[in-house]
């Protein structure tokens, strides 16, 4: 298959490194103290972040790139506070999770930089359907044994997204930016988010991102919600 030109710039930003990450802060709604950050992989030869990664799954360069993406993240991590004990959020596919090659890259990771595991919540992108549901329960326990946290990302977007919240048993549940838009003048909404609380309760933390108005803000801490990140809270950044 002829290459594109769009193949050719995905290969020239993957091999390059041609990409650096912002990361967006989440906070506890009951007494405001700050939970951690959510990296971003931003870069200037792509409209989006996720025209990058399709294109990277269409030439079959999604793993690599998903791989240096998550090491770049980690290592670059230098919140503005460093006394700070802060999590870091960091996107994974489903796919690399399951790669044959994952296990050798954590194994590196972790010998040849200083990583603190419990401080690292590996967020599981909704956007990938999950087939092998068996080998996906593996791989979490065994990043839960060796320390990591584990996030569902997007929940109630996808169609699969709680059938993984049952089978997964996720340490964060992240609500997709859906339910923040207008939560405070929409009951079926804040019905849905009282389950989701109620669910949670003792299992897992309750993320509402998206954030952007106070009125919603306000609504997402009176139904019980644990976390909260988007604008209104603060934006994505370059750690200097």
């Amino acid at each position: 298959m002829k290459k594109t030109l769009l193949d050719e710039q995905t290969e020239k930003v993957i091999e390059n490194r041609l990409f650096h990450h912002v990361y967006q802060p989440l906070y506890f709604l009951s007494d405001w103290s700050l939970l951690g950050y959510e990296a971003f992989l931003r870069t200037q030869y792509f409209v989006s972040p996720e025209q990058l990664f399709q294109n990277a799954e269409r030439i079959d360069k999604l793993y690599e790139l998903d791989i240096l993406s998550l090491f770049k993240a980690i290592v670059s991590y230098t919140p503005k506070n460093k006394a700070l004990q802060t999590s870091l959020f960091v996107n994974i596919f489903p796919s690399t999770l399951l790669h044959p090659d994952f296990h050798c890259f954590l194994d590196g990771l972790l010998s040849d930089y200083t990583v603190s595991k419990g401080e690292i919540v590996l967020e599981i992108n909704e956007s990938q359907e999950i087939n092998d549901v068996k080998s996906m329960r593996n791989i979490l326990s065994f990043l839960h044994q060796n320390g990591f946290q584990i996030a569902l990302d997007d929940v109630g977007k996808g169609s699969a997204s709680f059938k993984n919240l049952v089978e997964f048993e996720p340490d964060f549940v992240k609500l997709d930016r859906y339910f923040s838009i207008d939560l405070s003048v929409c009951p079926r909404k804040q019905r849905l988010i009282e389950l989701l609380v109620s669910y949670c309760k003792d299992e897992a933390y309750l993320i509402l991102e998206g954030i952007e108005k106070s009125e919603d803000l306000a609504i997402a801490k009176l139904l019980g919600v644990n976390i909260g990140q988007g604008y209104l809270l603060g934006k994505p950044e370059q750690f200097s």
